[in-house]
């Protein structure tokens, strides 16, 4: 009876382990709101995510399909950019804390990244339309950036949500979502510069903002990425 009630001291730890981690708790908490944003622009509008597939992957007649199906100022497309920042964000602070490649003083500056990648895009369209006077020519463009942006946030929340649940997996899930967003880019360029091309535009402004408009901003994130803010 002894050898049964005696507890033996290797069963009991040294210290109380915590069930939980504070990361699982704070990502749960953003990919939760980022699930409520999805669920109210489902609810604002009930074809919102099949007319955003549909702008995605039309060549041609993109604004008006967006104008007339889902206006970039209605609130179901404000929701879909809202969670864009909320899901990229997360992919961002994920990625930075399972590598040791990259150092920032407080992860949550991740969320600033994607945010950042899209506010500069859409600053520098508008400003070339002030200098040059030429909206007609950037209104494509801008189109499928933001829809683009949309689309992306769409499937980084799932992405997202598989890299929270499934563990020993942040590599492929990170490899993934650049991949993504590469082939996201591509497309996108493709369709611009199509459209461009067929309004007169010539060759030296498309190379010109495809330097300092994709190319650019992505550098200098890396280099100050890379440096840390540190």
């Amino acid at each position: 009876m002894e050898i049964y009630l005696s507890i033996s001291g290797e069963v009991i730890p040294n210290e109380l382990v915590p069930r939980f981690e504070s990361l699982e708790w704070f990502m749960g908490y953003v990919l939760f709101f980022a699930f409520i944003t999805l669920a109210i622009a489902r609810f604002a509008k009930a074809s919102i995510y099949e007319s955003l597939v549909l702008a995605n992957g039309k060549f041609q007649g993109v604004v008006s399909f967006v104008r007339e199906t889902m206006p970039l100022g209605k609130p179901s497309s404000l929701l879909l950019l809202l969670n864009y920042g909320l899901s990229a964000g997360a992919i961002c602070y994920l990625y930075l804390q399972n590598t040791d490649s990259i150092q920032l003083s407080n992860n949550a500056f991740a969320f600033l990244i994607p945010i950042g990648i899209l506010a500069w895009n859409l600053l520098s369209f508008q400003l070339t339309y002030w200098l040059t006077g030429s909206s007609g020519v950037f209104e494509a463009p801008m189109t499928l950036k933001i829809i683009g942006a949309q689309f992306l946030g769409l499937i980084y929340f799932f992405c997202a949500v598989f890299w929270l649940f499934v563990s020993g997996q942040g590599i492929m899930f990170a490899q993934l979502a650049l991949i993504l967003f590469f082939a996201e880019s591509v497309f996108r360029i493709v369709k611009s510069v199509n459209l461009v091309l067929k309004r007169g535009v010539s060759w030296y402004y498309i190379i010109l903002y495809f330097c300092t408009l994709e190319i650019l901003p992505l550098l200098m994130i890396y280099i100050a990425l890379t440096r840390g803010f540190n």
